[in-house]
């Protein structure tokens, strides 16, 4: 693929132009024999020369003639090669040819152009659609016009750091100037998804004037910061631009833009390298759009250099992630910016990313160590791990950083796409269905900067459980103490949209609905090596909360085979059934794909059992999950407003109206139904399902008080190793799906019955 002009291909429509790229890389070929013949301009890879070197060029040969020697010697005998412009600083009037027979390191030299031979991205096994092809309907559509409707939509209106940002002339969003760039990298794709004229409107205005403000040198945005810090709001920024991109392709002032900041951003490099600094830390952020401009719209040897400088200069994550580096206890000092949660979020994704350019496997095998890691030493419930900033251990009243559950999430499901593992988009969904709106208020004008699986209040503490992060970190808020949160929250939704849906890379036109969620198809989808084609696409679901999902299709093929849809069955869906139109449902193995053909018109059922089950964690308590929703005791809430601010938004604390402290019935973990039983309610569609009016359903539980168990720093305290011996008397509670509680318990201490 990356041997091929894409450019010559930008005028096709994006949908198309997307699927017939997927599909030609699963042909093209493993390596690219001739590499890029015009080089990188200005890049030398000094040493490493063949016999005989240098070879003198004729007056008027170009850097293509030093490539085509390379490619004339083959490999491995020539694998990189150099041109030495004539007359450059000493140099003779005739240029010269260096022919390679390893890849050494770049050096900046304006006398050199050089070149690769033999190399090529691997196609990430699902690629998403273009953003804005798949569009949210049902409750999940309701639930992103919430936030468009709440602080997402509002920003630009009255919080300074996107209202008066820099980014657009302003003089707020300052110091690391993410805020702007972290809101957009939510914000276009919600615009585009909910096909919203006035938030599309919002999104081309900020576009326009970051890009007609575009520096002579090619930066992007202010040009402040003198040391390695000064790349990091890029990567969020060019992820906004990319997406943009796919949403509104007509726009041809982007993807000069884009490589023109890239160019800029490699030669600084070679002078102000990323150290120990934000941007060191999530290079991978970046890559991901160098692959995506490399697959799509560049061939650009400068690119492929770029990607390797940030790796192979940036943070060093698959060392971090060993047995011998990894943390196995909350940190407390010193803390550093490798054991930063975010960072560890966003590093999820890291040697997946850089596993498309490497070719080496044991990136992969790293990807599955992180995950176990994090979960291992410091894994909640709700699929996310504990970091109240630095990694903090599984103890349930520890916290999560708002930030950390939307890069997870996002990490997770890039895993998927480059991956292909059914586990890494189950992981996603997880997260997205639990820990999300779990820090995010229903109405979505107010969010928490920490969450916690125990967090029986929300309050200003300046006694608290965690070590690194303010007092006012569980309020609900603005932007209670920090204000990335606020800016960051809004890739979570949009982002997981556009996940759901995505295209194999193999040669059969497949379609893999990798999450489960009511979405539509907003355009036909085509495959033209195959001629098959998608027309129309929608599922229909009430998922996660409810067991059935109904996918309508119309699909059009050659032969009789119409196209591919695989289907992701999560690994608790133990009987799951899949129905097409009026064919005896099929059983599925779960933890795998099932595979059906879409023909005509098409419809496909699929029943997901969802029984209750537990599981045990900190101190041998006890997680009672139905399906992918984790569940917990909501408390009645005592809120008070403590500031308030433009339109709906204020900071509140909230207080338990009512006991918190109660160990759960449980006589046999392995059939919790005998204590455990579902209640559904079958009146609540119109209502949103993240708040407890408009829950779908609950558990009922059996419980004793557990008086013995209280308060620590204005926590719960640590869950007493259960089993527990209490002699009060027997209650009922009411459990209900974690992400509509804004204070709760998440993990009891279980009692015999």
């Amino acid at each position: 693929l990356t041997c091929t002009h894409a450019s010559n291909m930008e005028h096709f429509p994006l949908l198309v132009l997307v699927t017939t790229l997927l599909l030609f890389a699963a042909s093209a070929p493993a390596s690219c024999s001739s590499g890029w013949s015009d080089g990188d301009d200005s890049v030398d890879r000094p040493n490493g020369d063949l016999p005989g070197m240098p070879i003198t060029l004729g007056d008027k040969d170009l850097p293509s003639s030093c490539a085509k020697l390379c490619a004339e010697r083959g490999a491995p005998n020539c694998v990189a090669w150099a041109y030495v412009k004539p007359n450059c600083s000493g140099s003779g009037p005739s240029p010269l040819c260096y022919l390679k027979q390893t890849v050494t390191s770049q050096v900046l030299n304006q006398c050199r152009v050089s070149g690769l031979m033999n190399i090529n991205l691997l196609p990430p096994k699902f690629r998403p659609l273009p953003v804005g092809s798949v569009q949210p309907t049902g409750w999940l559509g309701a639930q992103l016009r919430l936030q468009a409707d709440g602080l997402s939509g509002h920003l630009p209106l009255f919080w300074g750091d996107v209202m008066d940002s820099v980014w657009v002339g302003g003089s707020a969003d300052v110091g690391l100037h993410e805020r702007t760039p972290y809101w957009l990298n939510g914000f276009v794709p919600l615009a585009y998804q909910l096909g919203d004229p006035k938030l599309i409107s919002k999104v081309q205005e900020y576009v326009s004037y970051i890009l007609e403000h575009q520096a002579q040198d090619g930066w992007l945005g202010p040009e402040d910061i003198s040391d390695g810090n000064a790349y990091w709001s890029k990567y969020p920024l060019l992820m906004s631009l990319r997406q943009y991109y796919e949403a509104n392709s007509s726009d041809t002032r982007v993807l000069p833009a884009m490589l023109k900041f890239l160019k800029a951003a490699q030669t600084k490099l070679f002078t102000v390298p990323l150290g120990n600094s934000w941007s060191g830390a999530r290079w991978q952020d970046l890559v991901l759009t160098i692959h995506w401009l490399l697959d799509y719209h560049a061939d650009e040897q400068f690119l492929w250099d770029l990607a390797e400088t940030l790796h192979d200069t940036g943070f060093d994550w698959k060392k971090w992630f060993t047995n011998a580096s990894f943390p196995k206890v909350p940190v407390t000092d010193p803390a550093t910016l490798y054991t930063h949660g975010v960072n560890n979020g966003q590093a999820i994704k890291s040697e997946g990313v850089w596993y498309r350019q490497s070719h080496n496997s044991t990136d992969v095998d790293s990807c599955y160590k992180r995950m176990q890691l994090l979960d291992q030493y410091h894994g909640q419930a709700s699929g996310v791990f504990a970091c109240d900033e630095h990694l903090a251990g599984t103890m349930p009243s520890r916290g999560t950083e708002l930030c950390t559950v939307v890069e997870t999430m996002y990490s997770y499901e890039m895993l998927f796409s480059v991956i292909g593992d059914p586990k890494f988009a189950e992981r996603a969904e997880k997260v997205c269905y639990n820990a999300l709106p779990a820090t995010i208020t229903p109405d979505m004008w107010a969010h928490q900067y920490l969450q916690q699986s125990n967090g029986v209040n929300s309050m200003v503490s300046d006694d608290h459980v965690w070590t690194h992060d303010g007092p006012d970190s569980t309020l609900f808020g603005l932007a209670p103490n920090y204000g990335c949160c606020t800016a960051n929250f809004n890739q979570g939704w949009p982002k997981f949209v556009q996940h759901v849906l995505m295209t194999s890379s193999a040669s059969a036109p497949d379609l893999v609905v990798s999450m489960y969620a009511p979405v539509s198809m907003a355009h036909p989808l085509s495959f033209p090596s195959s001629g098959a084609k998608v027309s129309s696409f929608e599922m229909a679901t009430e998922y996660p909360f409810g067991e059935e999902v109904v996918i309508s299709a119309v699909c059009e093929g050659v032969g009789g085979r119409g196209v591919g849809l695989q289907l992701r069955i999560p690994s608790w869906a133990v009987g799951a059934t899949v129905q097409v139109n009026s064919s005896t449902p099929q059983s599925t193995v779960p933890g795998t794909f099932h595979a059906v053909q879409c023909q005509y018109s098409t419809v496909v059922k699929l029943n997901f059992p969802m029984s209750v089950r537990v599981e045990r964690r900190y101190n041998n308590s006890i997680s009672v999950f139905r399906g992918p929703l984790l569940y917990g005791l909501t408390l009645d809430e005592e809120v008070t407003v403590l500031r308030r601010y433009a339109f709906q938004s204020v900071d509140m604390s909230i207080m338990p109206g009512v006991d918190w402290n109660f160990a759960l019935v449980l006589q046999d973990d392995t059939h919790p139904e005998k204590d455990l039983s579902f209640e559904s309610y079958s009146d609540r569609g119109s209502l949103p399902p993240y708040s407890l009016n408009g829950a779908r359903g609950k558990i009922v539980a059996k419980a004793r008080y557990l008086p013995s168990w209280q308060l620590a720093h204005n926590a719960a305290a640590p869950p007493p190793l259960s089993p527990v011996n209490t002699t009060q008397p027997l209650v009922t509670l009411s459990l209900y799906p974690f992400g509509l509680t804004d204070i709760r318990v998440a993990e009891f201490p279980t009692v015999l019955q």
